[in-house]
């Protein structure tokens, strides 16, 4: 009896001593609605003793007391869990989920805490929510792209339809701050990434409507990059890839609170000789070669970018405000050639595009605690281009025989001055909330172009005034808006109003898995810059624009689709590269356009993710004599797909799966009249009949290693092959890839011989993209 007394006693000793052993445990943090990681959340014991946090992909990996140990995993904004390890069988793989303290509602949220409950609709697509799915692609455009609404993206371009809008109705904008569409080296294959660098942001707002967002929204709607307000933590991050350099500095700053620089550059070289894979060169034949042959260099290109960004911005210890001041320059120069020889085993290249670009961005923001803010900026945008065609095709006596392959040239320059403020007033109007904004723009426009002995510049300027009031009615599970504002041009002495009516409805009053119902309606008004008989000016162009739309919410399941349609009382054109300062006779009435949208979110568990985003488009400019002109944005079918599959809950291998078609874009030429006898030449926009096609398929796949402690935080290895069935000559499988024939540039097609009396200028349509490839690594370190 007393052994067995004795022996149990002991066997508790050891039960006791190896239950209190330290442990090492291992997992992750997700958030339960979307299973998406959460980064930062403090894990302590149930003491309050700290003793870790996750990384920034919700791993962690700590050491504990004890396999008994309870632990609390907490961070703002969610409610906290707690743990007992004893549940868990195997601590090396641990899955925490937190649920956020406010209710889901989809695309909206209801605070809790005692408030009164108040919808709120979700209008920041975080930076975590895109990569999810693609996998934080190079360029920012290609993850803009999957985002409800976008119909597709301008070809050879990284310009976005928005509902079937035109590229240059889409607005952009850095915070608060109006910016151009900004992209590094525009000559249209992969690599080429917004000059955004997606590194410094938090999230990304689309707002469609004048009821939320900046004033100025264009005529489609407002691409919003959120800035990251740094903490004023010292960190760095840098990459080095194939095409790519970059590094991210993090920084207290002396009084400042927080202070961030980035860097970046293209490797002109890597560039250029993985960009004679994108640009097939035209086939050729020679006596030392039998069979289909390519030539084997003709260096086709001459290539240079880089980009600066700098931010300053902090907010006072009771978090009565916030501001931030930042600025951006980048500078790009680029060259691409066209070799013209029909033998194999000669070269003569010709410089079909000569061009350079760069823009300056400074802005600086201020918001304080009671619903105010103010914004002021300056953003300068420097562009020039000259067109040359791959023959001599000008006729008559010239002094200089290599003018006969000159088409056109161009250097412009445009300057905002900007200034503007938004408050809200806390108000109750007739049971609604009250916003007002008011915004400022002043605009410098300069350009310069060739003529018959020498240069002529014209330059303009105008102060644009806009602003909108919005009324704003909130309930548990509806949201309605609407807003009335106008739009002034000082120099052309004319004002448009604008308005907009926004409408989000949830169907049921459930928020596990739910029906809504959106739409809204707007008559819009845009200031832009033109040329008239020569001389550049600007006006206000308008139009309306009608959505209705229905989409289901589920955890695992998020849908939508919904159909468009606008309107376009006096469109202009856009200028085109090559003779902008010709008169256009093109004799538009107005323009028209409708359509459907769909997108589509899917995760059947942590392993396995995909975003889908289709549409279908098609419009017409309705010409005065009777006749149309297609739509630029008209697409059959335009679709992006992501697939995303990770082995392990928590693996560090992921594997990406992106496919993209656009069938059936339209192409249109001009009908050139030059100038002569003292009159100004003219252009008339005209139907190609002829239409392009993409068909693309990518494979990436990343590496991720993170660590919670120490200098090295998280190291990403990538690799990304493009178009991966470029070569497969299937007609029925022509949808997974080809080499996607694509708008290079232009070249002049004259019948008769005799450029004087007129002459086409056409696409100049080469062979697009084959297999193209990227690889490096992405490091972060914190100091």
């Amino acid at each position: 009896m007393n052994f067995r007394l004795f022996f149990s006693f002991v066997l508790f000793i050891v039960v006791g001593v190896f239950a209190a052993s330290p442990t090492t445990v291992i997992g992750v943090v997700l958030e339960a609605e979307s299973d998406l990681p959460v980064k930062d959340v403090a894990i302590t014991y149930q003491s309050g003793k700290r003793i870790g946090e996750t990384d920034s992909r919700g791993r962690f990996e700590l050491t504990v007391d004890s396999k008994n140990a309870s632990l609390v995993f907490k961070k703002e904004g969610f409610d906290s869990v707690f743990v007992d390890l004893q549940d868990y069988a195997d601590l090396l793989d641990m899955v925490i989920t937190l649920s956020t303290n406010v209710t889901n509602l989809g695309a909206s949220t209801i605070i809790g805490d005692g408030e009164p409950i108040k919808w709120e609709v979700e209008r920041t697509v975080k930076l975590e929510k895109l990569e999810d799915a693609a996998g934080m692609r190079f360029d920012l455009t290609e993850h803009l792209s999957q985002m409800p609404g976008v119909s597709g993206q301008k070809d050879f371009s990284s310009a976005l339809y928005y509902d079937g809008s035109r590229a240059s109705d889409v607005a952009y904008h850095l915070g608060r701050l109006r910016i151009p569409n900004m992209r590094h080296l525009d000559v249209g294959f992969p690599g080429n990434l917004s000059i955004i660098n997606p590194h410094t942001l938090s999230g990304i707002e689309v707002h469609d409507h004048y009821g939320q967002g900046p004033v100025g929204q264009g005529l489609a709607t407002s691409i919003q990059y959120i800035p990251e307000q740094t903490k004023g933590e010292w960190g760095l991050r840098g990459s080095a890839g194939l095409t790519l350099q970059e590094v991210v500095l993090d920084a207290p700053f002396f009084i400042w609170d927080s202070f961030r620089f980035a860097f970046r550059r293209l490797d002109g070289d890597m560039l250029k000789n993985l960009g004679e894979k994108f640009f097939t060169e035209f086939r050729k034949r020679g006596d030392d070669c039998s069979g289909d042959c390519k030539v084997k260099s003709s260096d086709p290109f001459d290539l240079s970018a880089f980009d600066i960004y700098a931010q300053l911005n902090g907010s006072d210890s009771l978090g009565n405000k916030t501001w931030a001041l930042r600025a951006l320059y980048s500078s790009d120069e680029y060259t691409i050639s066209q070799d013209t020889s029909s033998t194999y085993g000669a070269i003569n290249s010709i410089d079909i595009i000569d061009g350079s670009q760069s823009y300056l961005v400074i802005g600086a923001e201020y918001a304080s605690k009671f619903g105010a803010s103010f914004h002021a900026g300056l953003v300068r945008e420097s562009l020039s281009d000259t067109l040359r065609d791959t023959t001599g095709f000008r006729s008559g006596k010239l002094s200089d025989e290599s003018a006969r392959t000159f088409i056109d040239g161009y250097s412009q320059t445009h300057t905002t001055l900007s200034a503007g403020a938004d408050k809200d007033f806390h108000a109750d109007i007739f049971g609604a909330g009250l916003r007002g904004a008011v915004l400022y723009e002043h605009h410098l426009v300069e350009r310069s172009f060739p003529v018959t002995g020498g240069e002529e510049s014209s330059d303009y300027q105008t102060g644009v005034l806009s602003g909108a009031v919005t009324l704003d009615w909130k309930d548990n599970y509806s949201e309605h808006m609407l807003s009335v504002g106008a739009v002034a041009d000082a120099m052309d002495h004319k004002a448009l109003p604008t308005a907009s009516f926004d409408m989000e409805r949830n169907l049921s009053k459930t928020d596990s898995a739910y029906w809504r119902l959106f739409g809204n309606a707007a008559y819009r008004a845009d200031w832009k810059h033109y040329f008239d008989d020569g001389d550049l000016t600007g006006r206000l162009e308008s139009g309306t624009s009608l959505k209705l739309g229905f989409g289901y919410r589920s955890k695992y399941l998020v849908a939508q689709f919904s159909g468009f349609g606008r309107f376009y009382f006096d469109p202009l054109l856009p200028l085109p590269k090559a003779f902008a300062n010709y008169n256009d006779v093109t004799p538009v009435d107005y323009a028209w356009v409708s359509g459907a949208s769909g997108s589509l979110e899917w995760k059947t568990s942590h392993h396995f993710s995909m975003a889908m985003n289709a549409s279908s488009v098609y419009g017409e400019y309705e010409l005065e004599n009777g006749k149309s002109l297609p739509w630029e944005a008209n697409s059959r079918f335009d679709i992006v797909s992501h697939f995303r599959y990770y082995p392990r809950k928590d693996s560090i291998v992921s594997v990406i799966l992106t496919h993209h078609a656009a069938w059936h874009r339209p192409l249109y030429y001009y009908a050139i009249k030059p100038a002569s006898n003292g009159k100004g030449g003219t252009r008339e926009l005209k139907d190609y009949n002829e239409f392009t096609d993409l068909y693309r398929t990518d494979v990436r796949v990343n590496l991720d290693l993170t660590k919670t402690k120490g200098f090295f935080r998280n190291a990403r290895f990538y690799l990304e092959l493009d178009n991966i069935f470029s070569k497969l000559d299937v007609a029925a499988l022509k949808f997974l890839g080809s080499e996607n024939g694509r708008e290079r540039s232009w070249v002049a097609r004259d019948n008769d011989k005799n450029t004087a009396n007129g002459y086409d200028l056409v696409p100049f349509i080469a062979k697009g993209m084959g297999l193209y490839f990227q690889f490096g690594v992405e490091v972060q370190l914190g100091i």
